[in-house]
């Protein structure tokens, strides 16, 4: 099917001639939707008129709905086809809450009186409300038009003529205009809703043949958009100071209509330093919410273009620190998600850092999965807003969602217009004595058309020494001069002009601040003022806040923030560019300066006490990058080799691994492979497959380490190819192809004993228990997880022997030996604890919580599941969390605490499927299948087993699979249909017979029941 149209289109319109007069709306192919009293019998004949398009033309009748008002005629084949329009329901009614709607008729009231009598018809566009907790008798809806006739008649209805027309809300067809019953009621109209005839089988073969979705859309109900109650000194601005806010007046009121109109989207294009940040910024003062107001620019960090990365960006500044474990795929529908469930006023700067040039001068964006986001957003049922800033204007955007002009807006930003000038000047306290001043004034603003940072800069100048305000000794002894140097205005555009400006003002600087300014023009987001004193390490501190204080003065720094006491500065992007293209002439002294913003990252960065973890490592993160810039591929692999102060103590890159952050993982290796030795792009392959394999993108993590693996050969790196074959073999256990693994583990085996690394043959005897497990081999998986527990102890090593004992306990669990499995688990949790590890000792507390849950102790399995969970919020640990959440919820479910068992297992499926865990996933609706079991909602209960039973096996999770059988053998049991039930207990009692684990007990009691009765 092509795209469907979402919008209100009253060129669709037409008229119903015969056999009774009305109205109808053209909804795609040949489709005409009108009423049904209007038409004779399916298959007669009807004259229909289109006066700007087809013109009068003969029809038929093809489908009227059962007992409703509603038809379908088809125009005939010499008239062209239309693009679908999208069809649409109200969402579930609230008393307070209503929809506009439109339409377009033909009523008694348009009509023009003509000679001897005749009328002449007359269109007319209808707007009005739909009150959502109104009802009609009929079950019709009720509308409240706006525009209505003049006169009332108690015979005939002036709605006369407008049956049979098309009701749109939010840009969807919703239904079809009624009869009109009681003329003495103008002011209300009933019209019969589409969707009651979606489950129509003639209905929906005939829209599909046409080329319509049958499926209808839910029209968003946006909230109206109030003012702010909060001062500006409520949020955190970067530019916006009510103080030196100048005009704007025709923008505000632009966009402030768009809003209050039920614009989500707003795009704010125009040159740097046009003052587009600014707006923004002025516009959430008057409708955002400080908790609620979120800023993301893509001007600072990575500069990366990718959906992934910005996504991530603006998620991690929403507060989700966790959704750099989803695969890039799962991204859009998580944010989208988010914006619908968690509401916010969210800016987007410096958007043209995301996009490209086509052939034709056009910017576009680089990775279309923007686009699907924009439009995605703008479909959606939200009440976020998002304002968007950008030098360039992304047309691809706009012709993606052109149809959806009443949820989005785009304002072209140029300069402040004339009348603005002095009181731009006036704002940053510069103000005319004379008239020669005046003059003055206006002939600077005019060359660089109103642009407000470079009035702003001159502004600064003329404050302060030598002129101290005196704008005609500026004009004079320096303007005057320097203007000579500018190209005339004609020669130059706009940008060109400021620009070039900016670079002589950096010029005529005198050297310790054309220094300071040039050399923290490599910094890529804002940094502490203390940064900027010490940038030039040779100043003295008297020195050095003289010197920043003449570029604050001048306006070429800006405060960004104030954080811990301290102000953390930030150049505007104009001023930067032009400045580190300044730098970048001098490589030593560039290089210099890339040195020292490293180092002090390294060594004088502080984060906040409540800092996300990312944020911890902030200052190795800029260092690192700090050192690629100027190619120091060393030391930006010392940097990711550093030892983090974390309970784990590893290097950088492997601890963004166990914290989740996996994209920014990969990004750190993207940068660094391939630029020092073999040595060390072995690890990087390591750590590429790795960090792909937590994605679930097991094919780029098998390639990864199959080029690391191969590196390792070439160069006899033993130890490596042992590593890598064990990591290889995690990937197949990952992907539930469990004779893979253990092939590749056998040979990790083997190379680990070849070369004596006592660990490495631990770790991989260990993955050998944990594959056969997964394969029901409980004995031999035992009986690899005993040889690990002795060569840790053997060699003192605490980690691998609480590893060794957790994967005994799991084994045990599985047989049925819960008490062993405890005990085991209880020696886990001490050595974890003695060796500080919060990981272990999360998962040894959980593990003892589900042995409780098999024990039937439920409330001693609650309080073990909830210390747990408590360590999973504290180490980011999601898929920790989901496991203990899915633990709570069989917990309460066998306490019949129904409604918290619910709860939790929401909490975990929703887990599950953001962090792309299959087999968490189909544990999660299994919980909510029984939960739903137990409260006898068979359907919704039949629903979840059989979409966790089709997981289950899609990942081969055998012993899941066997519970999942049996949890359907259970439900048959309870609808009486005991044939049914048998098929299922038998396969479950045949798994966990092949498995030998204790569920087959729980199975044999099952099939007892259904032999003996179905009781």
């Amino acid at each position: 099917m092509s795209m469907s149209i979402r919008q209100f289109e009253p060129s669709r319109a037409v008229e119903v001639i015969a056999p009774r007069y009305g109205s109808g709306y053209c909804i795609g192919g040949r489709l005409v939707l009108t009423a049904a009293h209007l038409l004779g019998d399916v298959g007669s004949s009807c004259t229909v008129r289109a006066k700007q398009s087809f013109g009068e033309k003969a029809a038929h009748t093809i489908w009227k709905a059962k007992n409703l008002d509603i038809a379908l005629i088809e125009l005939p084949s010499e008239v062209e086809r239309v693009e679908a329009t999208v069809l649409g329901k109200l969402p579930k009614a609230n008393t307070s809450e209503k929809l506009d709607f439109q339409m377009y008729a033909y009523p008694r009231w348009g009509r023009t009186q003509r000679d001897a009598g005749k009328t002449a018809a007359g269109g007319r566009q209808i707007e009005g409300v739909i009150y959502l907790a109104d009802t009609s008798p009929d079950g019709l809806l009720v509308l409240e038009p706006q525009r209505l006739p003049t006169a009332v008649t108690t015979v005939q209805s002036e709605w006369e003529g407008a049956s049979g027309a098309a009701i749109v809300c939010d840009g969807l067809v919703i239904a079809v205009q009624s009869q009109h019953q009681n003329p003495k009621r103008p002011a209300s109209l009933e019209a019969s809703p589409l969707w009651t005839v979606y489950d129509d089988k003639q209905w929906q073969q005939l829209l599909e043949r046409h080329g319509i979705k049958p499926e209808m859309e839910v029209a968003h109900l946006r909230e109206s958009l109030p003012r702010s109650p909060f001062s500006a000194a409520s949020f955190h601005f970067s530019t916006y100071r009510p103080e030196t806010w100048t005009g704007r007046e025709d923008a505000l009121f632009e966009l402030t209509q768009a809003l209050q109109n039920g614009s989500c989207l707003l795009l704010i294009h125009g040159m740097t330093g046009i003052g587009k940040t600014t707006l923004a910024e002025r516009l959430a003062a008057e409708f955002a919410m400080p908790e609620t107001y979120y800023v993301v620019a893509f001007d600072q960090g990575d500069h990366s273009k990718s959906f992934s990365r910005g996504a991530l960006a603006i998620l991690q500044t929403l507060g989700d620190d966790t959704a750099q474990q989803l695969p890039d795929e799962q991204l859009l529908p998580h944010l989208l998600q988010t914006l619908e469930q968690h509401p916010c006023w969210l800016q987007l700067d410096s958007v043209e850092y995301l996009l490209s040039q086509n052939d034709d001068g056009e910017s576009h964006f680089s990775d279309l999965t923007w686009l699907d986001f924009f439009y995605q957003f703008l479909t959606q049922s939200s009440n976020a807003r998002i304002v968007l800033t950008s030098q360039a204007l992304p047309t691809d955007l706009v012709n993606r969602c052109l149809r959806y002009d009443n949820l989005w807006q785009d304002f072209s930003l140029a300069g402040l217009e004339r009348d603005l000038w002095l009181a731009l000047f006036n704002n940053y306290g510069v103000t005319p004595q004379t008239d020669q001043d005046t003059q003055h004034l206006y002939s600077i603003a005019d060359y660089f058309e109103g642009h407000p940072l470079i009035l702003k800069m001159i502004a600064g100048d003329i404050g302060k020494r030598p002129f101290n305000g005196d704008v005609s000794k500026y004009w004079q002894e320096y303007y005057s001069q320097r203007q000579n140097q500018l190209p005339p205005k004609l020669r130059q555009s706009q940008e060109q002009r400021a620009r070039s400006w900016v670079n002589q003002t950096i010029q005529s600087l005198p050297d310790l601040p054309r220094q300071m300014l040039q050399h923290c023009a490599v910094f890529r987001r804002p940094v502490p003022e203390t940064f900027y004193r010490v940038m030039l390490p040779e100043l003295t501190p008297n020195d050095a806040d003289s010197t920043l204080m003449m570029l604050k003065n001048r306006n070429l720094v800006e405060d960004h923030d104030l954080l811990a006491g301290q102000f953390w500065l930030r150049q505007h992007n104009l001023i930067r560019e032009v400045a580190y293209a300044n730098l970048k002439r001098d490589r030593s002294v560039w290089e210099a300066a890339e040195r020292q913003a490293a180092h002090l990252w390294l060594n004088s960065y502080v984060p906040a006490p409540d800092a996300l973890n990312i944020e911890s490592v902030r200052g190795y993160l800029e260092a690192f990058d700090h050192y690629c810039e100027i190619e120091d591929w060393e030391e930006a692999c010392a940097v990711l080799d550093t030892q983090i102060d974390s309970p784990t103590k590893e290097a950088l890159h492997w601890q963004l691994e166990t914290w989740g952050y996996y994209q920014d993982e990969i990004r750190l290796y993207e940068r660094v492979l391939g630029q020092t030795s073999t040595e060390r792009d072995i690890l990087w392959h390591r750590g590429f497959g790795l960090a792909y394999s937590r994605l679930g993108d097991f094919a780029n993590a098998t390639r990864y380490l199959q080029g690391g693996l191969q590196l390792a050969k070439n160069i006899a790196d033993k130890a490596s190819e042992s590593k890598i074959l064990g990591n290889l073999g995690t990937v197949y256990l990952f992907k539930g192809q469990y004779e893979q693994a253990i092939n590749y583990y056998l040979q990790d085996l083997e190379i680990a004993r070849e070369i004596g690394d006592r660990r490495g043959e631990s770790y991989a005897l260990g993955n050998l228990g944990i594959a056969y497990k997964n394969l029901g081999q409980y004995e031999q998986a035992i009986n690899y997880y005993q040889q690990p527990l002795v060569i840790a102890r053997e060699t003192g090593d605490r980690y691998s022997e609480s590893l060794a004992l957790g994967n005994l306990g799991i084994a045990y669990e599985s047989q049925g030996n819960f008490d062993q499995a405890i005990k085991n688990f209880q020696q886990w949790l001490i050595i974890a604890r003695e060796i500080g590890n919060r990981k272990g000792e999360s998962s040894a507390l959980g593990s003892i919580g589900s042995a409780y849950i098999n024990l039937g102790q439920y409330e001693l399995a609650i309080d073990y599941c909830q210390q747990s969970l408590t360590i999973n919020h504290e180490i980011c640990d999601r898929r920790g969390e989901g496991l203990n959440l899915g633990n709570l919820g069989i917990a309460y479910t066998n306490l019949r605490e129904y409604d918290q068992a619910f709860d939790y297992a929401n909490q975990h499926l929703a887990v599950a499927r953001e962090i792309g865990d299959r087999r968490g996933e189909g544990a999660g609706l299994r919980e909510l299948g029984v939960t739903l079991l137990r409260q006898e909602s068979i359907a919704e209960a039949l629903e979840n087993l059989e979409a966790a039973l089709n997981i289950f096996q899609e990942v081969k999770s055998r012993h899941d699979e066997a519970e999942a059988l049996k949890n359907l053998g259970e439900l048959y049991q309870v609808l009486g249909e005991i044939d049914v039930a048998r098929q299922y207990a038998q396969q479950a009692l045949a798994l966990a017979t092949e498995l030998d684990i204790s569920l087959k007990d729980e199975c044999l009691g099952l099939m007892e029941k259904l032999e003996t009765g179905g009781g």
